[in-house]
């Protein structure tokens, strides 16, 4: 049976958001076998520069905790919208999944958050990338008294991907669904075994998957398949749970964080704009009297004493500034320490929930290949000459 790939044309562009954007509830009841599983991949941190390392005080420890939370918030807020299967966070790409949603932080400040996200699904098909942005104030945060689940200054910014996830599913047909999902399910047998199901895909040049056949509902080999996906989902399972503690631990540090963040912030700049104007009229006043005595003309003591009290004025405000500085850092240290890795325990073996989590979970997924290779009695270097010629 030959299955057409749904075609699309993916949009990019730069969305501003408005902070009061509202998140769509799905209304219909979709098929259980419409309902398309999630992949959230932990967001890439962005590159710091020394520059912004030292001026604004953010560390790449700091990026790789926003990381973290802002993957599974927007985990959080796609599962609200009621429109999905599974939905869950992933270490690093999987063909588990019959969307994925990778996402970089470009900026954040705790007044300005912009992020680029790019949605594609198993058959290749990139939905869209966006570049969204947004913008808070001080009063923002003062008005966010709400204690629900959700509650998250960027919350607007949260509900416009998942809504705007949601607008592109609305646009696939019953038949399109069902392609993303044999596509998934196929794409994951392939990857155990290859000899098996080279026949049954196709990928062309530009990553487009296309399904050439379907194996028979009862065959042996798919259903052992089913049955290492249905391990692996568990394995996805207990990874989401240790998210979710993470996410519950840093919710209220990290929350402040970006509140003072963004007042020392304002503080700073506030501190050096007076700096420098008066540091320039103090300047301006104690030349102005150097000139009037060059040109002969008598010399107010009190132009003199005012320019150098306004310089120095000016020089104290510095000083102050470089104070909001360190404030800074010390609340970007005090994250740091409320981010320590967790440990999470799978088949009896402690992991530390840190940047390494991606290799870790290569390491299960391999070990889920030994499974399959051993239930279906394949020698283990026919399985390996396979693995690597596939």
């Amino acid at each position: 049976m030959l299955l057409v790939v749904l075609s699309g044309c993916a949009s990019v562009g730069a969305v501003k958001v408005d902070s009061n954007e509202r998140i769509e509830i799905e209304q219909a009841q979709l098929q259980e076998s419409h309902l398309l599983d999630i992949g959230v991949v932990v967001f890439k941190g962005g590159e710091i520069s020394p520059e912004q390392a030292e001026n604004d005080a953010i560390s790449p420890e700091i990026r790789e905790a926003e990381a973290r939370y802002i993957s599974y918030h927007l985990r959080e807020t796609i599962q609200k919208t009621s429109g999905w299967g599974a939905v869950n966070v992933l270490p690093s790409e999987s063909e588990i999944m019959d969307v994925i949603v990778e996402g970089e932080i470009i900026e954040s400040t705790g007044e300005d958050l912009k992020l680029k996200i790019s949605v594609s699904d198993s058959t290749g098909v990139t939905w869209f990338e966006n570049t969204y942005l947004t913008k808070v104030t001080r009063k923002d945060y003062s008005e966010t008294n709400d204690e629900s689940d959700l509650t998250e200054i960027y919350q607007g910014m949260y509900n416009r991907i998942a809504n705007d996830i949601n607008a592109y599913r609305k646009k696939i047909d019953e038949r399109g669904l069902t392609s993303i999902r044999n596509t998934s399910e196929l794409k994951y047998a392939a990857n155990l075994a290859p000899d098996i199901y080279v026949d049954y895909i196709t990928q062309d040049v530009e990553g487009k998957t296309t399904i050439l056949r379907l194996p028979a509902i009862n065959d042996p080999s798919l259903l052992r398949v089913r049955k290492i996906r249905e391990r692996e989902y568990l394995l996805v399972d207990t990874i989401n749970e240790h998210y979710a503690d993470y996410y519950d631990k840093v919710h209220d540090s990290y929350g402040n964080w970006r509140r003072y963040y963004l007042m020392e912030t304002l503080e700073k700049r506030k501190v050096e704009r007076e700096s420098k104007v008066k540091k320039a009229l103090g300047a301006a006043a104690v030349v102005g009297s150097i000139l009037m005595a060059v040109l002969g003309e008598n010399i107010s003591p009190a132009l003199v004493v005012g320019g150098v009290a306004l310089y120095t004025e000016g020089v104290n405000a510095s000083e102050e500034a470089v104070i909001h500085q360190e404030a800074i850092v010390e609340l970007s240290e005090s994250l740091q320490t409320d981010v320590e890795p967790l440990v999470v325990e799978v088949d009896g073996e402690a992991k530390e929930l840190t940047g390494t989590l991606d290799e870790q979970y290569l390491q299960w997924r391999a070990l889920l290949k030994a499974i399959y290779q051993e239930e279906i009695g394949i020698p283990e270097e026919e399985y390996d000459n396979t693995i690597s010629n596939g």
